[in-house]
C-alpha cells in the first residue's frame, strides 16, 4: 500500500514513555505582536516543557490593518517569526493548520505563509496532497522511544474558511477520503488501527449536540444566532468530561452543511478525539458517541478572549497505554496576575469585545437607540430654546 501524501517527519516518545503536546489556538495577531501573548506563551513553554506545539489556526489577524503599513509579505513574515521565536529559542518543534483569518491576509496566500513557517528548522508541517482543498493536510506518526513501532498519530486538517453560499465551510469529502486512506495505511503498516488525535480550526457541527438549550435567565449561557437565534445554550453535563476550567461563552461557529467528517473519523475507533479552536471563548471536552470533542480557548491578547482564562491546552500521552491520554488547560491566571498585564486598555477592550458581527448587533442597536434618543432630546431642547427666544 502506498504511503498517502502528507506524511510529516516521525516523532518519538521520550525514554520515560511520555510525550507532551501543547495546543495553541487563535493567537490572531500582526507584526506588532502583543507583549502579553508572548509573555504568556514563553512562560507556558517553560512551565510545561512540551515535546511538540500544535497551532490550530488563526495565527495571523488577516484583517489587521497594521499589516498594510508597509510591505505586506514582510509584515506577515515578521508576525510569524515573532510568534515562533519563543519555540525556536527553546528548540521545541511545532506544526500547524490554517484558520479562516490566516486566509484573509491581504493577498499573502497560504502558500506564501507556509513557506515562511517552513523556513524555521523546527517546523514539522508539510504541504500535503496538492489535489486536496486547503493546504497543510498532514499527519505525524509518533513512534516508540527506540523508533521500532508507531504507537500514536496526529492528524492536522485544513478546515477551510467561508462557504460559497455563506456561513462556514465544511471539511470536504476529498479531505475525509484522505483521512481514511491515512488511517488504513497506518493499519496496514502496524497491523492495527493507530490511536490518534485530530486537530483542526473550525469545529464540526456535532459540537451543537453536546450542548443543551437553557432559558435566557440561566447564567452563564451562550446566545445563539442564525438558525439558533433567540435561543440560549450551555454545556450538557451528560457529555462533559470535567476538566480544570470548563466554559461555554459563545455558541459554535460551525458549518451548516455536515459532510460526514465526524462520522468518518469516529467509525473505526482509532481517532480518540477531535480538538478545535475558532471560538475563542470556549474551553471544554465532551465525550460523544465514543469520541472526545474538545474546544481550546484563544490565547491571544490582541483579539477578543475570555479575560484571564485565555490559555493553552496540554495533552499527555503515554507509550505504555497509547489509547489513554490526559488533557488540561493552562491559563494565563495560573502563571500571572492581573497587575502583570502590560497593555491594560487593550486587555479591557478585547475582554468585552463581541465575538462576531451577529453578537455585536444587539449592542449596535442599543447604541443606535440611545443615539436616536439623545438626538431627539437634543432637537426638542433646541426647538424649545428657540421658541423661548421668540417669546
Amino acid at each position: 500500500m502506498t504511503t498517502p501524501l502528507g506524511k510529516a517527519p516521525d516523532l518519538r516518545f521520550r525514554a520515560d514513555g511520555g510525550f507532551r503536546i501543547m495546543q495553541v489556538a487563535d493567537v490572531q495577531d500582526t507584526q506588532i505582536l502583543s507583549g502579553d501573548t508572548l509573555a504568556f506563551l514563553s512562560a507556558a513553554l517553560d512551565h510545561t516543557k512540551p515535546d511538540l506545539v500544535v497551532f490550530t489556526g488563526d495565527q495571523i489577524k488577516g484583517y489587521g490593518v497594521t499589516l498594510l503599513a508597509g510591505e505586506r509579505e514582510a509584515n506577515c513574515k515578521k508576525a510569524i517569526d515573532r510568534l515562533l521565536a519563543p519555540l525556536e529559542a527553546r528548540g521545541i518543534p511545532f506544526t500547524f493548520v490554517f484558520g479562516n483569518h490566516d486566509a484573509q491576509t491581504f493577498g499573502v496566500s497560504k502558500e506564501k505563509q507556509f513557506a515562511m513557517y517552513s523556513a524555521h528548522e523546527n517546523c514539522l508541517a508539510v504541504a500535503g496532497d496538492p489535489t486536496l482543498p486547503g493546504l497543510c493536510n498532514h499527519y505525524l506518526p509518533i513512534r516508540s522511544a527506540d523508533g521500532e513501532r508507531i504507537l500514536f498519530n496526529l492528524y492536522l486538517i485544513d478546515s477551510l474558511s467561508k462557504a460559497p453560499e455563506g456561513g462556514w465551510a465544511s471539511v470536504s469529502e476529498a479531505q475525509i477520503a484522505w483521512y481514511q486512506s491515512v488511517r488504513d495505511a497506518l493499519k496496514a503498516e502496524t497491523g492495527d488501527y493507530v490511536p490518534s488525535i485530530l486537530f483542526q480550526h473550525i469545529p464540526v457541527p456535532e459540537m451543537w449536540d453536546v450542548l443543551k438549550e437553557v432559558p435566557a435567565s440561566y447564567k452563564p449561557h451562550a446566545q445563539g444566532f442564525g438558525t439558533h437565534a433567540g435561543k440560549y445554550y450551555d454545556i450538557d453535563e451528560r457529555y462533559l468530561q470535567k476538566g480544570n476550567c470548563d466554559f461555554l461563552l459563545e455558541t459554535p461557529a460551525a458549518p451548516e452543511v455536515n459532510t460526514g467528517e465526524f462520522a468518518a473519523v469516529s467509525e473505526m475507533g482509532d481517532t480518540l478525539a477531535m480538538f478545535f479552536g475558532h471560538d475563542h471563548n470556549n474551553s471544554f471536552v465532551s465525550r460523544y458517541r465514543g469520541m472526545l470533542l474538545g474546544y481550546t480557548q484563544g490565547c491571544g491578547f490582541h483579539v477578543y478572549g475570555p479575560k484571564q482564562n485565555r490559555g493553552v491546552r496540554i495533552f499527555d500521552l503515554n507509550a505504555e497505554n497509547p489509547r489513554t491520554f490526559s488533557t488540561y488547560t493552562l491559563l494565563y491566571r495560573d502563571l500571572f496576575r492581573a497587575k502583570d498585564i502590560r497593555n491594560k486598555p487593550k486587555y479591557l477592550l478585547y475582554s468585552y469585545a463581541p465575538s462576531s458581527v451577529e453578537a455585536a448587533m444587539p449592542l449596535v442597536k442599543r447604541l443606535s437607540a440611545a443615539a436616536i434618543t439623545v438626538a431627539v432630546a437634543g432637537t426638542a431642547y433646541a426647538l424649545a430654546k428657540r421658541a423661548g427666544r421668540k417669546k
